[in-house]
């Protein structure tokens, strides 16, 4: 399987998002780009200006609108169709870590790591519709008076907080290695466990949320998502950055029990040694076994995001140097036992 390739930028792609129909994707990156491309043909259809170095962003299920968090503190809003920029909120020496919508689109969650040490850890859930509402009045110093402030325990360093299945629990993510459990709206701790030996860089669910896959310095976890019991594992010798789940994990129509997962050493540390680790690992699930392993050989960097479509019949990885990689797989992947 050939991918094609597309560059909007020469820094690091820090993320890549699919919308919900799975036509367009969005890659951002260091230097505060947000690319909009063409799945089918990598045609890029524009581009959005965010206040600083993107670390994360979100789509709303429509298709309507985009949020970003960005190293220097601010989360921007812009309207997709068009690229209007409707407004940013900010935040004083944090960096915005990690954003994402609730399933209905109701809620925004962000995620803020403080640039000093003497700030804590925050993690905000805040409403959609008031902080758009905030944003057209011009009150922006206002809009983070109507927060409601999700307060994580002690000393839990927060770097990813995603919602559960039907909102009803939020599972967190620690940069010493912990998952961390609460109901919602509650927020009340229902489980804590530590899973990886230091920061857990993603973590993801099943579309059926029927398990939850992290990738972190040591490799790649399962867990159930209701427990946090660990469930399958797979080592790696280099880092693994990012984790994506195919959609068509527990279809009845031609399952495939994969998980994709990638990272790498990074550019900084490769005069070192000699093996760099920017394969993509395919991993079967149930049989807790890898199943494939792809490498590009123009590959210059880590791989930091991954991306799965909606039909579970390609995906898209966002690369240092500005790559993004559009593979779809071939026959052989659905007609060979293999890949069973």
């Amino acid at each position: 399987m050939r991918p094609f390739h597309v560059r909007g930028t020469d820094r690091a792609i820090m993320t890549v998002k699919i919308n919900y129909d799975g036509d367009l994707f969005f890659t951002a990156s260091q230097d505060g780009g947000i690319n909009c491309w063409l799945t089918e043909t990598g045609e890029r259809l524009g581009n959005y200006k965010a206040s600083g170095a993107v670390k994360t962003l979100d789509l709303t299920d429509n298709s309507e609108l985009l949020v970003s968090g960005s190293l220097e503190g601010s989360v921007d809003f812009f309207q997709i169709n068009g690229g209007k920029s409707l407004g940013k909120l900010t935040a004083d020496m944090r960096k915005a870590k990690w954003v994402e919508f609730s399933f209905g689109d109701e809620n925004l969650i962000i995620v803020y790591q403080p640039m000093t040490s003497t700030i804590n850890y925050e993690t905000r859930i805040l409403k959609v519709q008031e902080i758009l509402d905030k944003i057209k009045l011009r009150q922006t110093q206002d809009v983070l008076e109507i927060t409601d402030t999700l307060i994580t325990p002690e000393k839990f360093k927060t770097t990813q907080a995603s919602w559960g299945y039907l909102n009803q629990t939020i599972v967190m993510a620690s940069t010493e290695g912990e998952l961390l459990l609460l109901s919602y709206p509650q927020k009340q701790e229902i489980k804590r466990v530590q899973v990886h030996d230091g920061e857990i860089k993603q973590f993801t669910f099943a579309k059926d949320f029927s398990i939850l896959a992290t990738a972190a310095n040591d490799g790649c976890k399962i867990f159930d998502p209701a427990t946090l019991q660990l469930l399958r594992q797979f080592k790696y010798e280099v880092p693994m950055n990012a984790v994506a789940i195919s959609p068509l994990f527990n279809s009845e129509q031609k399952p495939k029990p994969h998980l994709i997962v990638a990272g790498g050493i990074p550019a900084r540390e490769t005069a070192r040694t000699k093996f760099q680790g920017f394969d993509i690992h395919i991993c079967n699930v149930i049989y807790e076994e890898e199943v494939g392993k792809l490498l590009n050989p123009n590959q210059i960097g880590p791989i930091n995001a991954l991306a799965f479509f909606p039909d579970g019949k390609g995906f898209i990885t966002g690369e240092e140097g500005g790559y993004s990689r559009v593979y779809k797989f071939d026959q052989t992947y659905w007609e060979n036992d293999l890949f069973k």
